[in-house]
């Protein structure tokens, strides 16, 4: 650029000399203020091109957050993300101590979208994985084994196809803070029966599910998942299984009722046929506030001391409130049974109550506090109506080094009545703290279980 300022300014010079001779002074005057402010504008653009020039090769500051991988493909915009969550565990069953590194809810996905023209509708497209980082991949880190869909969205809001966390599920999940780490607050709430199984907090596959625009605050999620498990007939290939599965629908992967017993062919511990998920809520400002329900429709307890089938239900009450460096959460969740449950077994209907605060002290440092109660059932099919209330408390430090890294430190304490059996960490840990168990397999209750977890978080 420097040259060809040069070679232009050279070219009038030497172009104009035959007229200066012949030119007046005040011809001579003119040209001189001419050729200075050519110059000026050229020394402008070469400033502004050498600006562009070190922006464009600079490296990001850090701090900064980094725009995801995009593309364009075939007229879709496709986004490559991801979130690595791994952490080192201590903990003790109140039997024996456990040592491990847990991959938690670490997962990559792809998401796209395309413009339908003159409709104002998009197309839109998610395939999101589990990443089992620090254990040996199954067929639970398959491709698309998380939230994956196909859809339209517009002005009225997106309708999908495919599985997805509930609308149940998804309405508090912000309000817990500990979440997929041992203090989970899944280790009570949303989990029904104790054990690893937290039901009313599920992905449910083979699902249709609306979210709407907000409106005025306004939302609401809606999902049905249809025809989850045939009947138990004897004789048919159609009665363990949804279509597709290879665990008892209302099961955990790798937790009690998720495979047949030895000599079984039934799926009789939780699994379900149709299911329903509601959930309405409000957003102002510092205020969130929502109104859940979800139902499963003739969940098989069949094998179960005294089990039958017959629906079961959860709803709840979340509040969340932020005071600016401070967040305030409460959740009420009351779990019920439809149909002729012998109360002595039905350990399955019972309230749960759920307190969490997050305090910012400064320079990317949270400090994170939460506690969460299981109210007495009217009994139990392997213990009786004996206590089974528990309470969970978890205290944790997070520094937020950016928006993508975060390092954490949590621990976690489960007290529980001697006719209780709930795990820490049930709601997505890498490997979950259940209660322990004897010689010949039985569920030990109540049993303290304590965890200290220390870990690193990085989203891409």
């Amino acid at each position: 650029m420097k040259k060809t300022r040069l070679a232009v300014a050279l070219a009038i010079i030497f172009s104009a000399s035959g007229t200066v001779l012949a030119a007046d002074s005040t011809e001579v005057q003119v040209l001189k203020q001419q050729m200075e402010t050519m110059q000026k504008q050229m020394a402008a653009m070469q400033n502004k091109l050498e600006t562009m020039t070190a922006s464009s090769q600079a490296p990001q500051k850090t701090g900064e957050a980094n725009a995801p991988l995009a593309a364009n493909i075939g007229g879709a915009n496709v986004t490559l993300y991801g979130f690595a969550d791994l952490s080192a565990d201590v903990g003790n069953d109140g039997k024996q101590g456990v040592k491990q590194v847990s991959s938690n809810l670490s997962y990559v996905g792809v998401r796209g979208s395309k413009n339908l023209g003159a409709t104002g509708m998009k197309a839109i497209v998610q395939v999101e994985t589990l990443a089992n980082i620090s254990g040996t991949p199954t067929e639970t880190g398959a491709l698309a084994s998380r939230n994956s869909f196909v859809g339209l969205a517009g002005g009225f809001g997106k309708l999908m196809l495919g599985k997805t966390d509930t609308p149940y599920k998804r309405a508090t999940g912000m309000m817990d803070p500990f979440s997929s780490s041992v203090g989970d607050y899944n280790s009570i709430m949303g989990n029904t029966g104790g054990d690893l199984r937290a039901e009313f907090d599920a992905r449910v596959p083979h699902s249709i599910f609306y979210d709407s625009p907000k409106f005025h605050g306004f939302s609401v999620n809606a999902l049905f998942s249809p025809g989850q498990k045939f009947d138990n007939l004897a004789g048919s290939d159609k009665y363990a299984f949804a279509q597709g599965e290879k665990i008892c629908a209302g099961a955990t992967p790798g937790s009690s009722g998720s495979t047949l017993d030895a000599g079984s062919t039934l799926c009789n511990d939780g699994a379900f046929k149709n299911a329903y998920s509601l959930a309405f809520n409000y957003e102002s400002g510092p205020l969130l506030g929502t109104v859940d329900y979800e139902r499963h429709q003739s969940v098989d307890r069949t094998g179960d001391t005294g089990g039958i089938t017959s629906d079961e239900s959860a709803a709840k009450i979340g509040v969340s409130y932020n005071f600016g460096s401070n967040r305030l959460s409460g959740i009420y969740e009351k779990f019920s049974r439809d149909g002729s449950i012998v109360p002595s077994v039905n350990e399955r209907a019972r309230n749960g109550y759920y307190v969490s605060d997050v305090q910012q002290l400064g320079n990317g440092m949270d400090l994170m506090g939460a506690w969460a109660h299981a109210a007495q059932t009217p009994g139990g099919p392997d213990f009786g109506a004996v206590d089974d209330k528990a309470n969970m408390y978890a205290l944790g430090l997070k520094y937020h080094y950016d928006k993508q890294l975060a390092l954490y430190v949590v621990g976690a304490m489960l007290k529980q009545g001697t006719g209780a059996h709930y795990t820490i960490g049930a709601g997505g840990h890498g490997t979950a703290i259940a209660s322990p168990r004897s010689d010949a397999g039985d569920t030990i209750p109540g049993e303290t279980i304590k965890a200290l977890s220390v870990g690193m978080q990085y989203a891409f």
